[in-house]
Order: structure tokens, then sequence, then C-alpha cells
């Protein structure tokens, strides 16, 4: 799965030992003093104890659109794992259970069964062995909008089946029906063993209007139209045992547009609009898993690979095994395209289906063993697909988003103690778990690498497994023993923090650099192999480092007088932090010698923190030319915040030329940002010019940098733009500068475009309200207020409605304060627009269908209201 966002909160205390037990942080506050005590150890989390097997699991199910509920008929199989018993405790949540009976030759018997706590417990008559099948027929109905959801940063909702629009309350939006299984959801529409050790085969039989698609599972093996009452039944087949929590189904007006992949069938379901995109959409599927297929050396393992967009998705992306589902960011046109390809969203999903679905994680202790492959997974595909350049790009930036995620909380890629399995869908499984991969496979070399792969996924084939059963095919792979590195990168917290000091001594001809193992987070000392590249000039020579020590110190003499430069872990592969003491001067011999751009990239970085040096004016005026394109955007990023005439001036001309002529979009949209960013008045030509580029990146940095220097006439463009109703960056940017403007007018811009804003209502949303504050009509704010009220009610996104009526209702509070402003034209605009206010909140608050979300909007109306 992709996630969403990753969210952390700040260590405020000791970290422990690696021996011991995690616990949770408890902070008391006395006046400034901050104390940190244990609140008892977290929870340990075993593995699911199996004490039955699904066989197979066939369901039938029709729905009510407007009740958002879920007719079921289930005939679920299944068999004692090992010891014999006579009960069984079965996962159905929010559900109304009508029937549960036994089937047997004879007819079906009911069952005696407590339904309670989303728990479905049976009491058999007889014990029944290991040797013994049984079939349930149950019948019920899934309410999955009856109890109260959960979710996480990454998966923001819980529900397990998801009616979008069903009810029609939404203009111009289409009407969906999905599932979320991960982690354990889909036991809201289906009565099952919901855990990750869990498989079962399966039949879905989805009953849908004729108009609509289905996807499922495996193969449509069969359709049955009922003309009379306009409906159809779906029924898809999966033969091969797959995992609960990837078990799917998706309805809606699709669009299939079909690929394929060798003999199999490669299909993308997109909404009819997409379907002259949707191969961009989802370009190079085919090739990925060809690719995929010859690393692993398991060809894809499916029958089909379907691709489908949903609306109002509760995450980013999932990897339903055979189907995975992406949220509606993945809709975009061919214009758009050319600024946004989501290729590493579609690979991550694509890998998952060998690392998550093929082989999956016993427990959720072992989510990275799905998610650190599908994360790597990206790389590898860049790295094969786009050059080194570009996977090293990712791959350094994964790493970066790890580092800074540690700053709250560096917890083991393997992970026994936590609160909630939600928890486990972070940076720690995902970027940590990727860049050891990373690292692992620079140590142990491709072809081991891909053998160990292999063996995991043919070994391990249908079944789950745990970072263990990697560490064992690694080992078999290589004949080498790597416990030492799985201890330190999957059983042991933190990350390594290499202090590096570069000291030249010219008396003696000799650079001596030495190395510290700084890391706070323990006492633990790590066992680093590393290759180094020593520089002499554009010599390099590559030597390796094998830090095991609190310290080490390296030597290097001079050639010639020439003073070495050295490039710790010139591959940049180390899943840590390297801190290094090089002055401008070593940085700049740095980014003429070094062969890879990461190097170049820490050299640039550097320049950035010390911009007064000539010797950092020179790195970027290296990186400002440099044929990498990642570097010229990097370099712009670094003087961006130059604030200094002297160093606008040096570049001015440069930055206009770049944002003028450069080869490369997310060029070329940098440079304009940093001539926003300088107010460059000269560029004034060159960014009326751009306005109107192919690309929406370009024409919306260009058009945000024009309102910094002509409001009017930015503002004007943009109202002329948007009637060519554009996509991208520069819809958001043209909606940003008429919210601001708030010209009374142009309130029937929003009401005309309210019903269409779907796949930007954030940034609509901020719009709008930037419109309510700068905005001098009442009519005008009252007519906003509605429109506000309108897409918030339309929202069926918990989180996203979350967001849009919070910030309403701020606006809200903050009218209510001007009540009593010492200015008396504020005070009585105030005094004039609350009623207004009160409508559209009210609105709010009556439609909101989360209750605890209800009530704290009811308690806001009370507290700004009466």
């Amino acid at each position: 799965m992709i996630r969403n966002i990753f969210a952390g909160l700040l260590l405020c205390g000791p970290v422990m030992l690696y021996a011991q037990e995690p616990v949770k942080d408890s902070t008391v506050y006395l006046d400034t003093l901050r104390i940190s005590v244990p609140a008892g150890p977290m929870p340990y989390q075993a593995s699911a104890t199996r004490v039955w097997d699904i066989v197979n699991t066939r369901i039938a199910l029709s729905f009510d659109r407007k009740e958002k509920t879920a007719d079921a008929r289930e005939w679920l199989k299944l068999r004692p794992y090992f010891y014999a018993t006579d009960t069984m405790e079965l996962d159905a949540k929010g559900m109304r259970m009508d029937s549960v009976l036994l089937v047997s030759k004879k007819g079906n018997t009911p069952l005696r069964y407590t339904y309670e706590k989303d728990k479905l417990r049976i009491t058999f008559d007889k014990t029944y062995a290991a040797t013994d099948t049984v079939t349930l027929y149950l019948v019920f109905k899934a309410m999955p909008y009856a109890s109260k959801t959960g979710g996480s940063a990454a998966i923001t909702d819980d529900r397990g089946l998801y009616f979008i629009n069903t009810d029609g309350q939404a203009p111009n939006k289409h009407a969906h029906i999905w599932t979320q299984g991960e982690t354990e959801a889909n036991s809201h529409w289906m009565v099952t063993i919901d855990k990750p050790n869990s498989r079962h085969t399966t039949q879905i039989e989805l009953t849908v209007p004729d108009s609509l698609t289905t996807l499922s599972n495996g193969a449509l093996v069969k359709q049955v139209v009922m003309k009379p009452t306009g409906m159809r039944t779906d029924i898809w087949k999966m033969d091969m045992p797959i995992q609960v929590y990837a078990t799917m189904f998706a309805i809606g007006k699709y669009s299939v547009i079909k690929d394929k992949w060798k003999n199999k069938e490669v299909s993308y379901y997109v909404e009819p609009e997409y379907a002259p995109y949707a191969r961009k959409m989802f370009q190079h599927t085919p090739e990925m898993m060809e690719y995929f297929s010859t690393r692993t050396g398991v060809a894809y393992p499916w029958n089909k690979y379907s691709q489908v967009v949903v609306r109002d998705y509760v995450s980013g992306a999932m990897e339903n095994t055979t189907a995975s589902l992406f949220g509606e960011f993945m809709n975009l046109t061919d214009r758009e395209l050319m600024d946004k390809e989501n290729e590493d969203i579609v690979s991550h999903e694509l890998f998952h289906q060998w690392f998550g679905d093929y082989v999956t994680c016993e427990s959720w202790s072992n989510t990275t063993v799905n998610e650190s492959f599908a994360n790597y997974g990206e790389q590898l595909w860049r790295n094969w697909k786009h050059g080194k350049v570009s996977g090293a790009e990712l791959a350094w930036n994964d790493l970066q988003l790890y580092i800074a995620a540690s700053r709250g909380n560096d917890p083991q890629l393997a992970r026994f103690y936590y609160d909630s399995r939600e928890e486990m869908f972070d940076a720690i499984s995902y970027n940590k778990g990727g860049a050891t991969l990373h690292y692992l496979n620079r140590l142990i070399g491709d072809a081991a690498f891909d053998k160990a792969m292999k063996l995991y996924l043919t070994q391990n084939a249908l079944r789950s497994a745990e970072a263990h059963n990697w560490r064992l095919a690694v080992e078999e792979a290589t004949g080498q023993d790597w416990n030492w590195f799985f201890n330190e990168w999957y059983y042991h917290a933190g990350h390594p923090v290499l202090k590096v000091e570069h000291n030249y001594d010219d008396a003696a001809q000799v650079l001596n650099v030495k190395v510290s193992q700084v890391q706070e987070d323990s006492v633990f000392m790590y066992r680093l192999p590393l290759k180094t590249a020593v520089m002499y000039g554009t010599e390099e020579t590559i030597v390796d480092w094998d830090i095991n020590k609190r310290t080490h110190t390296f030597s290097y003499p001079y050639r010639n007088g020439v003073r070495p430069v050295v490039i710790p872990d010139n591959a940049h592969v180390l899943p840590g932090e390297i801190k290094e003491n090089k002055k401008p001067i070593h940085w700049a011999m740095q980014y003429g010698a070094a062969k890879d751009h990461i190097s170049r990239r820490l050299a640039l970085n550097a320049a950035g923190k010390a911009m007064s040096d000539s010797a950092s004016q020179a790195i970027i005026d290296m990186g400002l030319n440099d044929s990498v394109y990642q570097l010229r955007k990097y370099a712009l990023g670094q003087i961006e915040r130059a604030q200094s005439d002297k160093y606008r001036k040096r570049w001015a001309a440069r930055v206009t030329d770049i944002a003028a002529n450069d080869d490369n979009r997310q060029v070329r949209a940098a440079a304009f940002d940093v001539l926003a960013a300088w107010k460059t008045n000269a560029a004034k030509t060159v960014m009326l010019r751009a306005v109107n580029d192919s690309s929406y990146m370009v024409a919306g940095a260009a058009l945000e940098a024009l309102d910094k220097l002509d409001k009017d006439t930015a503002y004007a463009i943009a109202k002329k733009l948007l009637a060519t109703k554009p996509g991208g960056a520069l819809e958001s940017v043209i909606w940003t500068l008429i919210g601001k403007k708030g010209t009374d007018e142009d309130v029937a811009l929003y009401e005309a475009n309210a019903a269409g804003a779907y796949r930007k209502k954030m940034s609509f949303g901020m719009s709008l309200g930037a419109y309510m504050k700068n905005v001098s009509s009442n009519e005008a704010f009252g007519r906003a207020a509605k429109v506000y009220a309108d897409i918030t009610v339309w929202e069926t996104s918990k989180m996203t409605r979350t967001m849009l009526g919070g910030s309403f209702f701020q606006t809200v509070g903050e009218y209510k304060g001007k009540l009593k402003d010492e200015d008396k034209d504020v005070a009585a605009r105030a005094g004039t627009r609350m009623p207004l206010l009160k409508t559209a909140a009210g609105r709010i608050a009556k439609m909101e269908g989360d209750e605890e979300q209800k009530k704290k909007y009811e308690e806001k109306m009370k507290e700004n209201f009466e």
C-alpha cells in the first residue's frame, strides 16, 4: 500500500537501551520542567493463532445504494488448523446476523452462536479434527456506516466497504462502491478470519445495475442478466489462495482499457472521460511485469492484472491481489501527465503482487517484508527504466524522508511491541525498509540479491513469512551468515550517525579522515561495510571502509602536492546519516570530480549553507549549468532563499534564462519560483509568455511569479485562463489568485465550478475561504458561505470533510471575535455576516455523518451562536 503521509511525535525523554522492552511515554509537565516516566510496556503483538483455516469463501452481495448497506449470503468452508475443536470465532464487524447454518448433505442445520463486539462465536454439536471440513451458510446485512470507524495517517478510515455518492447527493460526481481490506477491515462486508496470515480462495457474486461494471480478484467467470429488473450478477472466481485483506471488489461506471503481458490480460478501469488517457496513466505496466518477473526469477504469478481508479479513496493505493486500487489522483489528462506521472505508485503496487500478495507478512509486526520490497521496487524500476540518476534520486529522497521522520520515532523494522497495527504503516516499514534492502543489495551484489528474492518467493509461495525467512533466503543464496546484518537493521531501533572529520596536514602531505559513530539513540555499535571514493582531481579510487568500532582513522597521502578529496559511502546506500566537516573549497572539488549526482547534490546543499564563500558560489554556478536536471533544480532551490542583492544580481540573468529556455519543465518551474521570491521585474516578459505554456506546472509557476510583480495583471490573466478549464498546478494558482482578489462578481465562478472541483477540493476550499475573508459584499459573502457548505456536505471522505468543516468553523470563530472589535465598521460587518455563517455552519453540522465529528460541530454551534 502507498501511504498518505507520515505522522510522528517528537520523543520527549531518554531512549531505552536495545535490550529493554519498549515502553509508552507519559510526560508530566511541571512549569518549565519536563519529566518522562514509563506508563507501562506496550503490548506484545503476537502472530494470530490459527485455530481454523478458511478453505474457500463464496459470497453473494446486493446493495442498497441509498442506505449504504449490503445484503449478503455467504458460504464459508473451513477446517481446523491442527487441534480438534468444537467452537469457532469469526470476525464480523457492524453486521446484522440473520442466519448461521451448518451445510451438510442432509440439509442446512441451525447452529448455536453469539454475536457481540464484532465477533461471531459458534458452538458445534461435535468436535472437528484437522482432517474434517465444515461449510457454514451465513445470511446477514453488512452495515459499514452504522458504527464508529478508526484509521491512521496511512489509511484514514477502516470502514471496509464504501458507498461513494450512491445517493446522488453530489452533482457531477461518479457513484462508486469499493472495498479497502488492509489492515483488518474486510470483515465489515464478509464474515471471515481477518488476519494477515489467513488465506482463502474466493467466489464473489455482485448484483448490480446492468449499466455498471464490476471488478474483483481473479477471473470473471459468468454474468447473469436479469432483464425485467435491469440488474446483472457478475461472478468472480479466484482459484489460488489469497490473503483475506487483499480480497476486493469495485463497482462503478467504468471504461475498461485492455492491454496484455504475454498471454495474461492487463486492464485499466477508469471513468469514461479518462479512457483516452488510461494507457499513459498506467504506462509501462506490462513492461514492469516483465522486468519484475525477470528480476525476481518468478513470473507474474496471477491470472490477470487490473488497476482501477475510485473516488474518495482512504489511502494512496492498494495492492489487492490481481486488482490494485488507486485514488482519484490518478485521473489525469495528457497535458497533466506531461508534468506528473505516478509511475512510482504503479510500480509499488505491482511489486506487491510478489511481495505482499504471493508471499505475505505473517503478522503486522513484519509489515516491512511487504512494504520495504514495494518501496525498493520503485527504485529498481526507475533505475532500470530511467537510468541510475533517476533511481538514485528516488532512493536518496526516500532515505531523507525516513531520516526526517526518525526525529520523532525510530523503532525497529520488525516490531513486536506497539499499540495499534496501523502504526506499522510508517516511514520505518517503508522508507527505512527500502533503504535497508538497497544497502543489502549493494553488499551482496545483484546476482545474489536476485537469487535470494527467488528463494524467498518460491519457498514461501502462497504463504505468510517474516523477516527471518528473508534472512534465511539471503544466507542460502550467499552461503554466508547474515544474522549480524538483520540484528542491526531489522531488530535494532535507530540508525547509525557517522561524524566524518577531514583533517589536511600540509606539512606531512596527508589527509587524515576520522570516522566516529556518534548516534545517540543507544550504545549500540554498528558494523558498516562501506565503499568510499578517494579523488585526486578527476582520478577516482574506490576503497573499503569496514566501520566496526566507535572511531576509525584513515589516511590518504597527497599526490604531487594535490590534496585528495574523500567521499564517504560514495554510492550513498547507508541507511543512516553522515555528517562531514568539509570546507567550501573541498565541496567544490567534490562537485567537480564526483561521478554521481548525489555527491554533487551534497556539495550544493553545503553551498547553500555557506553562500558568502566564493567556493560555494562556484558550486552554485556549476549546479545551475549541470547536465543533470535534478541538480539544476536543486541549485535553484538553494538560491531561492538568498536575501542579498549581490547574489540576486549574480544569478538573475541565468535564472531568467533557465525559466525561459531550459528543456525540463520541473527546472523551469523552479526557476520561476526563484524569480517570484526575488520579485525580478526584468523577467516579467518571460513570465507573461510562460503563463500560456503547454506545461501546467510551468504556467502555474509563471503566473504565481507574475502575481508578485503585478497583481492586477496576474488576476486578469487568471480569470481568462480559468475559462480554458485548466488542470494541474495552474488550476490551483488560478483559484488562489481569485480568492486573494475577493471581487464581488467572482462568487459566480465558485458557484459554477463547485460541483467539478473534486480533484482540487482542498485548494478550491482554501481559495473559497480566502475569498470569504476578502470579499466586500455581504451578498457575495453569503453565497460563498453556501458554496462552502455545499462542497463540505458533498464530500464523502471523512478526512477531507473534517478538514473543510474545521476550516469553516475556524472562520466562524474569527468572525465571532470581530463582534467586539474596537473598529465599529469591522464589528458591524461581523454582525451582518454571523447569521449567514450560522446558516451554512448549521447545514454542515446537520449533514455530518460521523457521530463524533457531528457532536464537535454541535458544540461549536452552541459556542458561536448561542
